[in-house]
């Protein structure tokens, strides 16, 4: 025989919270795909991502071996006291998680890679790669071998 103090609704509410709890986590950590801008200046290419909350030290930005990839890594990281006090979930669009995005930079363009620099502020990651200009960038002459 249940208790006096059993509550059928008790259970209920704790299996919301429990399903809120799981799928918004699942489908935060999915989906989070940070906005970006690419765009040129006449010294530089410019990327910028949208990454409020993301703390720049959960950052890793690389450039391909080729200067055509720019690859933007981290991780937007949900303090585990906001899940405390959550009884229901009405509305979700703030994504938590892993997050990388490769960009294709324009196969016209080289970059100076030892100028390239990256800065945030406002929520925002600025990644400015100068840009070489067709004088600076060195001819090679190649031989030729043979009879």
């Amino acid at each position: 025989m249940p208790s006096r103090d059993f509550n059928p609704f008790d259970m209920f509410r704790q299996l919301e919270r429990d399903i809120c709890n799981t799928t918004g986590d699942a489908m935060k950590s999915m989906m989070f795909h940070p906005g970006l801008d690419l765009y040129e200046t006449s010294d530089n290419l410019v990327v910028k991502l949208e990454l409020a909350g993301v703390r720049p030290d959960r950052l890793n930005i690389e450039i391909s071996a080729d200067d055509r990839v720019l690859s933007i890594e981290g991780e937007r990281i949900e303090a585990q006291e906001d899940h405390r006090g959550r009884l229901r979930c009405y509305h979700l669009e703030i994504f938590y998680g892993e997050f990388k995005r490769e960009i294709q930079l324009p196969g016209n363009l080289r970059v100076d890679r030892e100028g390239i620099h990256a800065s945030y502020r406002d929520g925002f990651l600025i990644v400015t790669l100068p840009k070489l200009s067709p004088e600076t960038i060195e001819k090679r002459t190649i031989p030729v071998v043979g009879g």
